[in-house]
């Protein structure tokens, strides 16, 4: 796994080249290590796109994902983070038979005040996902558990020996 420091990137740089050196058959497996703040979420967002785009997925696929990643990274950076601490997004793209798996994984550091472990997590989901969300139609207060349950293949949570939480999807795209 190759991995990218959000930090130090120049200050412009064509994403697209800089995508490409670690894309290989349509394979890639690249961490992004960024610092727990709202600024970064644009730049993940347009790694995404450019990942996506290269390994030619549709855009209707590629916006879906757009949309994970930042929920992803938006409830790391919200709700588990403290400010100026590192996260991580690990994009591992596979190639088969029949299409692309693809895993995303955001690795926050838990060092907030009120963070959840990964079996806290597995119980809001399934409390939330039973008690309302199959009701809900608001465009708003989704959260984690709709946007991205309704639209992968699988969702888990996991804690690491440093008390971190990571939240992992994984979904076949049929290509």
């Amino acid at each position: 796994m190759d991995i990218v420091y959000i930090k130090d990137l120049p200050k412009s740089f064509c994403i697209n080249t800089f995508i490409s050196n670690y894309i290989q058959n349509w394979n890639i497996d690249l961490e992004f290590v960024y610092i727990s703040n709202f600024k970064n979420t644009k730049l993940l967002r347009d790694f995404v796109d450019s990942i996506f785009s290269l390994i030619w997925l549709p855009d209707d696929v590629i916006i879906k994902f757009i949309l994970i990643v930042d929920e992803l990274n938006n409830n790391a950076i919200e709700y588990w983070t403290e400010m100026w601490w590192n996260n991580k997004m690990r994009i591992k793209c596979n190639t088969s038979d029949i299409g692309i798996w693809i895993n995303i994984e955001v690795e926050d550091t838990g060092k907030w005040k009120k963070h959840k472990s990964a079996l806290e997590m597995e119980t809001l989901r399934a409390h939330q996902l039973r008690l309302w969300y199959e009701k809900h139609k608001s465009i708003r207060g989704r959260g984690l558990f709709m946007i991205i349950v309704n639209t992968v293949d699988r969702l888990y949570f996991r804690d690491t020996k440093s008390w971190w939480l990571i939240v992992w999807i994984r979904k076949m795209v049929k290509v």
